[in-house]
This record gives structure tokens, C-alpha cells and sequence, in this order.
């Protein structure tokens, strides 16, 4: 008898059960392994996942995790003509090799695509009767090290990673530091970003309450000196579904600490939210000059940072200005209102330069008095979706994709620093390869080491 699977095992019927199971997904999901014409990378995310959902019943994440990983099928040639032939291989471990294989990012030679997919031909093929198939912990374990040993810049244990982003809601680190030749000594209180800003909101609002400095509320709040206000509102940036309801399995964009990890997710999602949908505030127009809290978001969110050239003052931060004057007519709406620092805000007032948006693309000219000109790409959370060619917040499956690789292979990058850190302890080496990567990348990594 040649070899096979226990999981095939014609012999046994809860096999035989499995197998028609794996095979019902499959039926399912085999259309997203397709190139051709008939192929779905351009389909608008959003309504696909949606239909896929209502049609299956089955729950967003697994729609989720069954395209994805049927998208990352296609890099591997051998491994989905085995699958299209025997239905082997379920959504646990598709899913564990797709997230491996996107810490190699995007733009990657099919050569190593091609000694990937051997590599896992070797692993699914039974070489025994009845032998059990090799399960998702398995295939990461080999995937990572086998994917390690092709790129350094990626190799990372996964132990010590899981250690640091494994902190629940709530939990934080406090170090105490010893006093030095000044007569001080210090604290450090380190947290996911979304205890963090809750423990900021609540200091500024017992400072504006008692009248004091924020470092003299920290004090007396610790003291027990004050009582700390009965609660405090953080803002958060989430995507939604098309039916309006948030998506709390994507990370959210918390303004001036950035995007939460797990812990942070589940917090901001937790009990006492409460989801306000951005998307009308695009098209809304007040009377008045002060714009709603709703089409303010909207505006930060799309502009991510001051527009002027070169400026990275974040937009939380910033002054809404109009860009044609209010008292000369101008509406108090998003398509007329940008962020600008106090400084360059000053400069558009002096009629040292002045801004013209691109309704098409996004981009931003600057014009100048001396004759010259500058083009700006916004870098907000969604500048790319509210244009007239990619509208509100549209994205392909391609796109997440694209977004998805890029982000694991961020992180894992930023945890073969730290590992590299564990062993040579050089913070400042540690520290500017850290930031040289998130200006890479355009994301925050939020697992800084603590300066020795």
C-alpha cells in the first residue's frame, strides 16, 4: 500500500468527514489561486469580503484567512496543483504558511518562491502509512527557519517575540531608577498605546481640572492627593465594514502613539466605545467657521502630518486651516480645510506660498513667491481612499495583500534588531536601526528597548 495521511485515511470515516470538509473549502476559496481573467486581486475588498460572508455564513476572520491564504497559493506553483489534486492541506495551515512566507515582503524573485514551494512539497508528501500530517506549528517552525536562512534581516525567535507583543489590556512594565549625582531619581511606566493614552487622557483632564501642570497632577494623583476624573474620552482610528459596524479585528490608529497591537485592539473595542462613522463627514459642510469633532477627525486622519513639504508635525497637532478664507467665502468642509503647523500656517497667512489640492491624485502643490513649486503625497490614514479615482476607502485584495506583507516583514525585521540588541546590548545601534525601519516603512514599531 503506498503511503498516505491519517487525516486520508479511507479507511476511517471521521477521515472521510475531514476530507470532504477540506474539500468544501477549497471548492470555495481555489477561485482567489487563479491568474487569468477570471482572477480577483482587483476586486474591491470590502464587498468581497462582505458577499463572501453573507453568502457563507461563515465568520469575517475565516473569509478573511481563506482568501488570503489561497491569494499566497499562486507564488506557489507545485503546492497548488497539490492542493487542486487532494484538498490536503485545511484553513490552519494555509494560514500559518502565508503569514511566514509574508515576512519576505513584496517584490520577491519566483526563484525563492520556487525553493519555498519545494521545500513544502517535501514536507506534505507521506512517506509512511498512515502518517500524521505535519500541523500549522510545524510549518511555521520550518517556514521561519527555512525562510531565515534566506534573508538574515528577517530571522528572529519567535519565542521572545511572542513574549513582547503577548502584554494583556491593561498590563504594564514599571522600572524604577536609582538616584543619580543630581539628587533625582526616576520611573518609567511602559504600556500597550491604548492604556498609555488613557493614562494621558486621564493626567491633562485632572490637570485642566485642579488648574496645575501635568507633571504636578501625575504627583498627586500617585500621592493620593487628587481624585482622578470619573473617566476621559480617547479618540481612536478603526476600520469599519460596509455595513457600518467597526472591524475589531484590525489594529486601530490611536493619534500621537499609534496602532495598537492585540491587547490595545481589544480595548479600544471594549465596553463603554462608541463607533462614529467618518465617511459622511468627507461631504459635510457646516455654516459656521469651527468644523464638528467628526469632520476635524476626518481632515487629521487624511492629512496624517502638517502638508507643507518636508513637515512631519503630526496633524493632531496641527491648526485646520482653510484654504480659501472663510471670510472670503471659503467652507467650512474637508475638501477646504488642511492641517497645518502654527509655523507654516504663518506662512500661508504671510502669502509666502500657497497650496492647490489635486482632486485626482491627492497630492498637494505648493506654489511659492519666488516662482517655484512642491509636491506633496499625504501620508494619512486614508488620503489615498478619498480621491476621485480610489474613493472613500476603497481597497482591492491586492492592496491587503501588498499591506499585509510589507507589515509582517516590518515586524520581523524590528524583532531581529531586538534580538541582535538582547545579544550586543548597543542601545543607540538599536535605536536608529529601529527608526531608519519605520521610516522604511511608513509604521510605528511599538516594542522600543529600555536605554540601558
Amino acid at each position: 500500500m503506498d503511503p498516505f495521511f491519517a487525516t486520508e485515511n479511507l479507511d476511517d470515516p471521521d477521515a472521510i468527514n475531514g476530507m470532504a470538509l477540506r474539500r468544501a473549502h477549497h471548492a470555495l476559496f481555489r477561485q482567489y489561486a487563479e491568474d487569468g481573467e477570471e482572477f480577483l486581486g482587483s476586486a474591491d475588498h470590502d464587498i468581497e469580503m462582505a458577499r463572501l460572508r453573507t453568502t457563507t455564513g461563515l465568520p469575517l476572520n475565516e473569509v478573511k484567512s481563506g482568501v488570503y491564504c489561497y491569494m499566497t497559493l499562486k507564488c506557489l506553483p507545485h503546492l497548488k496543483q497539490l492542493q487542486d489534486e487532494t484538498a490536503r492541506l485545511d484553513l490552519s495551515r494555509l494560514k500559518a504558511i502565508d503569514r511566514a512566507m509574508s515576512m519576505l515582503g513584496n517584490n520577491v524573485d519566483q526563484d525563492i518562491y520556487d525553493l519555498i514551494d519545494d521545500m513544502l512539497m517535501k514536507l506534505f508528501t507521506p512517506t509512511k502509512q498512515n502518517q500524521e500530517l505535519p500541523g500549522a506549528h510545524t510549518i511555521t517552525h520550518r517556514l521561519n527557519k527555512f525562510i531565515g536562512d534566506i534573508d538574515s534581516s528577517i530571522a528572529h525567535d519567535k519565542r521572545k517575540r511572542k513574549s513582547r507583543e503577548s502584554a494583556a489590556p491593561g498590563q504594564c512594565d514599571l522600572d524604577f531608577h536609582p538616584g543619580g549625582t543630581h539628587g533625582t531619581s526616576g520611573m518609567t511606566l511602559t504600556a500597550d498605546h491604548a492604556t498609555m493614552a488613557m493614562i494621558k487622557e486621564f493626567i491633562l483632564e485632572a490637570a485642566k481640572t485642579e488648574d496645575i501642570t501635568p507633571v504636578e497632577a501625575v504627583v498627586k494623583l500617585i500621592t493620593g492627593e487628587i481624585t482622578p476624573p470619573a473617566s476621559v474620552t480617547i479618540f481612536a482610528y478603526a476600520p469599519m465594514h460596509e455595513d457600518g459596524t467597526a472591524d475589531e479585528s484590525a489594529s486601530a490608529f490611536i493619534p500621537g502613539f499609534g496602532h495598537t497591537t492585540a491587547a490595545g485592539t481589544e480595548m479600544v473595542h471594549g465596553a463603554g466605545s462608541t463607533i462614529v462613522d467618518l465617511r459622511p463627514a468627507r461631504d459635510h459642510t457646516v455654516a459656521g467657521y469651527v468644523p464638528p469633532p467628526s469632520v476635524r477627525a476626518y481632515v487629521q486622519g487624511r492629512d496624517g502630518t502638517c502638508i507643507f513639504p518636508g513637515c512631519d508635525h503630526p496633524a493632531w497637532k496641527c491648526q485646520l486651516d482653510h484654504r480659501i478664507p472663510y471670510e472670503e467665502g471659503g467652507q467650512t468642509t474637508a475638501a477646504n480645510l488642511f492641517s497645518l503647523c502654527q509655523h507654516h500656517h504663518n506662512l500661508k497667512t504671510d502669502k509666502r506660498g500657497m497650496y492647490v489640492p489635486d482632486p485626482v491624485t491627492g497630492d498637494i502643490v505648493w506654489l511659492f513667491e519666488d516662482g517655484t513649486y512642491a509636491l506633496v503625497d499625504p501620508e494619512g490614514l486614508f488620503a489615498r481612499h478619498t480621491t476621485a479615482e480610489e474613493p472613500r476607502w476603497k481597497c482591492t485584495l491586492d492592496d491587503i495583500q501588498r499591506l499585509k506583507r510589507d507589515r509582517e516583514r516590518f515586524f520581523a525585521k524590528g524583532h531581529a534588531i531586538l534580538d541582535a540588541y538582547d545579544i550586543d546590548r548597543d542601545y543607540e545601534t538599536c535605536v536608529a536601526a529601529l527608526l531608519d525601519l519605520e521610516r522604511e516603512y511608513r509604521l510605528e514599531f511599538p516594542f522600543y528597548p529600555e536605554a540601558n
